[in-house]
């Protein structure tokens, strides 16, 4: 089952919503998340752990943001509108500083390559959404 399936299926509608931007957004979200997490475990294996502190702790903070903000936006009833909007700019901010601090590392680690790229698209997910509401 898809994020699109369940949105569809679900019996509330919310006007002027795109669903197919919805649906990547919490997808990008969702994965945002794990990969976040994932990178600030991969960091705390380096040697060099103590010079990957703020990394992982921007990691960590962008995996919170994305997953309380994919499980906000899977939620369609009785949905705040200005609640959603203030989430989706939180979270598009909490990716971009992600991705600024993992591309100074990505160099040396993959995982902080990888992990840059997903912040990216979970931000541009989110200013998409934005787009449409």
């Amino acid at each position: 089952m898809t994020h699109t399936e369940m949105l569809q299926a679900h019996p509330s509608t919310q006007e002027g919503v795109d669903v197919s931007a919805l649906a990547d957004c919490i997808a990008a979200c969702f994965e945002c998340a794990q990969v976040c997490t994932a990178c600030a475990d991969a960091c705390l294996a380096e040697p060099m752990v103590a010079e990957l502190t703020r990394c992982i702790t921007t990691d960590l903070d962008c995996a919170d943001v994305c997953a309380a903000t994919g499980r906000v936006l899977t939620r369609r009833t009785g949905t705040d509108g200005a609640l959603v909007r203030s989430l989706l700019e939180a979270c598009a901010a909490a990716c971009a500083t992600c991705a600024e601090e993992c591309e100074q590392h990505a160099g040396m680690h993959e995982h902080c390559r990888i992990c840059a790229e997903a912040c990216r698209r979970c931000e541009e997910a989110c200013r998409a959404l934005l787009a449409t509401l």
